[in-house]
């Protein structure tokens, strides 16, 4: 069944995120404008720089962009974060996700860099969006020093589209016998084609209408011969989830994509996979994007992942 929209009680602060994304009145004084607006507003600390840099693509002709934010103060050879934005596959740029990258740029402290893939039309296919993130990854492994960074320790971040890709990336590497991510999150990812009961509960009342070709999977997620969507374009079809590095999944109460997220942590676990879930409450999809002290203490969370896994010191 469908949950009702006056069902829904949104985390304090949130109110306008879950009525932009839920289509509930629940939004107050803040209008869709003002809410948008703040997402893309950011603030660079003391001393930290943000620059772009091109980058080759997977394939001859092909440039990407790649955005460099680097904290005051780091020392030489730095952990570094690939970020990877969301926008459903066919939207979403750079900047709907500078506030988080500086965030967690600041607070691990790490260098954060974020891949400006190309998206989703008929003729670019899901696969191609993720050899965009896997040319990315690769130039970090044999680059990373150029930028002050140390590709001995590289981690990776997704949210929603970009969660899915991240998932996709780091089977990709390990298919292909590459250095695995010191530790991939998946914030709020988009695993699997499959119904589930997050979808029923809380898909219908998505406001935003997918663009037509999304009706039909097969224009962009289906191999080009034709085959069933492979595991890598949706990983929760991966049957064997061994000899994968550390995740992170971060799932949102109120999330139709929800259930899909909890559904590969566990599998993740089921394969000793080292995996955190933070199964954030009252909330919907792409949360994050709000500062709020529900935010932050999920962004605290990921820092403090990233420093363990990266071998820095912990803090609380």
């Amino acid at each position: 069944m469908k949950v009702k929209a006056t069902a829904l009680y949104p985390h304090p602060g949130y109110e306008a995120h879950v009525a932009m994304n839920l289509s509930t009145d629940a939004g107050g004084n803040v209008s869709m404008k003002e809410l948008q607006e703040t997402i893309k507003a950011y603030t660079l600390g003391p001393g930290t720089t943000m620059k772009d840099i091109m980058i080759p693509g997977p394939e001859e002709g092909v440039e990407l962009k790649l955005r460099i934010i680097t904290p005051a103060g780091l020392p030489e050879k730095s952990p570094v974060i690939l970020d990877i934005h969301g926008g459903g596959f066919v939207g979403g740029n750079l900047d709907i996700d500078n506030y988080r990258n500086i965030y967690l740029a600041e607070h691990t402290p790490c260098i954060v860099t974020s891949i400006e893939y190309r998206l989703a039309t008929r003729d670019n296919k899901a696969i191609d969006l993720l050899m965009d993130c896997h040319a990315a990854y690769r130039w970090l492994l044999e680059h990373a020093e150029e930028i002050g960074g140390d590709s001995s320790r590289i981690g990776v971040h997704g949210t929603s589209a970009g969660g899915n890709l991240s998932a996709g990336l780091a089977l990709w590497i390990r298919d292909h016998g590459e250095p695995a991510p010191a530790l991939t999150v998946l914030n709020v990812p988009a695993l699997t084609m499959d119904m589930t009961e997050s979808k029923l509960m809380f898909g219908g009342l998505m406001g935003a209408p997918m663009p037509s070709y999304l009706e039909e999977p097969e224009a962009i997620f289906l191999n080009p011969d034709g085959n069933p969507v492979s595991y890598y374009s949706m990983p929760l079809y991966c049957r064997d989830l061994q000899h994968l590095g550390p995740h992170f999944v971060v799932v949102a109460e109120y999330d139709p994509l929800r259930d899909e997220g909890l559904q590969y942590a566990l599998k993740l676990l089921h394969y000793k996979v080292p995996c955190e879930i933070i199964s954030a409450p009252r909330v919907t999809h792409g949360f994050c994007v709000v500062d709020q002290p529900l935010t932050r203490w999920v962004h605290d969370g990921i820092c403090a992942s990233f420093r363990r896994e990266f071998g820095l010191e912990a803090k609380i």
